[in-house]
């Protein structure tokens, strides 16, 4: 093993987690034990100062904090163009949809309701530490197979592999997000995509026998698409499953319009930043050298 994967192999992401309770982040650190390079701030002034002083690679924050809210905070972050980047996970008791959808539009990038269930945290910290890095690789390579990686046309694609059901209660949703393709299944989607490339791709967790390989299929041909799964909220393994294949988000149904609006938008925002940073290092480089994101963690099934 040469020197960067060796280095690449013993990385630990810097862990950012802030909250107002410090048992609760005893708690939040120990679920996330897996990931030991953790640092603390109870307060909205003090996470920024320690952001500002070592970029983190993921922020958990809580939306009440003295003085500077959790979302006065996440502003903050994103105004910032140093720490704009790293993805925030707003970890809350406010289980409130209108909260939900200003999160995501200020920029966050995922929210989890309290009690935590650790398996849960875990693969969605997982799930944001790899996600920017996957689609950044798999667009690199399409940039070296000569394919038009780095730039994308305005219009927005979203495939829907979706039920009955779920189309008639989520399909006004979508139709707002651009134009909607709807397929029963995985292979209709890779056979649709062969002509009309997603941008992003929503999966009802019923319309496949195993969800996890769904997700690894399209992935193999769609590396660079964020995949938006639509789960039972009470289905904590398979939402981790899903998460550990690579999709982008698991929202629980029945998802409510303006929040399935808000996530999928999210997921579609990540990727478009992606694009932009990638196109950014070509322009700097001249080349298409992306070093592998320095993380190793384990998949929810101990691999």
């Amino acid at each position: 093993m040469d020197t960067a994967e060796n280095s690449a192999s013993t990385y630990q992401p810097r862990l950012l987690l802030v909250d107002d309770d410090p048992a609760m982040i005893r708690v939040i650190g120990g679920m996330l034990a897996e990931f030991p390079n953790q640092r603390f701030a109870t307060t909205g002034e003090a996470a920024l100062a320690l952001a500002r002083e070592s970029t983190p690679d993921l922020i958990l924050l809580d939306a009440n904090l003295p003085n500077m809210t959790g979302f006065d905070v996440c502003e903050v972050l994103k105004r910032d163009t140093k720490l704009a980047r790293v993805p925030v996970i707003f970890v809350t008791s406010h289980d409130a949809p209108a909260l939900e959808v200003d999160a995501f539009n200020i920029g966050a990038a995922d929210y989890v309701i309290k009690p935590l269930v650790a398996p849960r945290l875990q693969a969605r910290v997982r799930a944001q530490l790899r996600l920017r890095q996957r689609v950044m690789e798999a667009l690199a390579r399409r940039h070296e197979e000569g394919k038009a990686a780095a730039s994308k046309p305005t219009g927005v694609r979203v495939f829907g592999i979706l039920g009955n059901d779920t189309i008639e209660a989520h399909r006004h949703a979508l139709d707002a997000i651009g134009a909607l393709d709807l397929v029963k299944d995985c292979d209709a989607a890779l056979r649709l995509a062969q002509s009309k490339e997603p941008d992003a791709i929503v999966l009802d967790t019923r319309c496949c026998d195993d969800p996890c390989t769904a997700v690894r299929a399209l992935l193999s041909e769609l590396a660079h698409v964020p995949i938006i799964v639509l789960g039972d909220a009470r289905d904590v393994e398979t939402e981790q499953c899903t998460l550990d294949a690579g999709a982008a988000d698991v929202i629980a149904k029945p998802a409510r319009p303006a929040v399935l609006q808000a996530r999928v938008q999210g997921a579609l925002t990540s990727a478009r930043k992606a694009r932009e940073e990638l196109r950014a290092l070509l322009e700097s480089s001249g080349g298409t050298n992306i070093h592998p994101f320095p993380l190793y963690v384990r998949d929810g099934r101990g691999r």
